[in-house]
C-alpha cells in the first residue's frame, strides 16, 4: 500500500476532521483514507472508457473466420464436467 503525507492543511479544517472522528469513533486518518478513496473512484465515463479499451483489445485478438466460445460456455462446461 502507498502512502501520502499532506502538509499545510489549515488548522480549522483538522480540528473539524478531529472532532468528526471523535464522534464517528474513528480516526483522522481514517476518515482522510475514505475520504481519497471516495474521491478516486472511476466515473461512470472512465468506466465506459475502459470497458471500450478492453472491447477494442480483445476483438483485436480475434482470429477471422474462427468461432469465439463465450465465457458463459466455458464456465458451463467446466462446472459441468466437475459434476461427472
Amino acid at each position: 500500500m502507498g502512502q501520502i503525507l499532506i502538509r499545510q492543511i489549515d488548522d480549522a479544517d483538522l480540528d473539524r476532521l478531529r472532532t468528526r472522528a471523535k464522534a464517528q469513533r474513528t480516526s483522522v486518518e481514517a476518515l482522510a483514507r475514505e475520504a481519497i478513496r471516495r474521491e478516486a473512484r472511476l466515473t461512470a465515463t472512465e468506466k465506459r472508457a475502459l470497458v471500450s479499451e478492453m472491447w477494442a483489445a480483445t476483438d483485436a485478438l480475434k482470429i477471422e473466420g474462427v468461432r469465439q466460445t463465450p465465457a458463459w460456455e466455458l464456465i458451463r462446461e467446466g462446472r459441468d464436467a466437475d459434476d461427472r
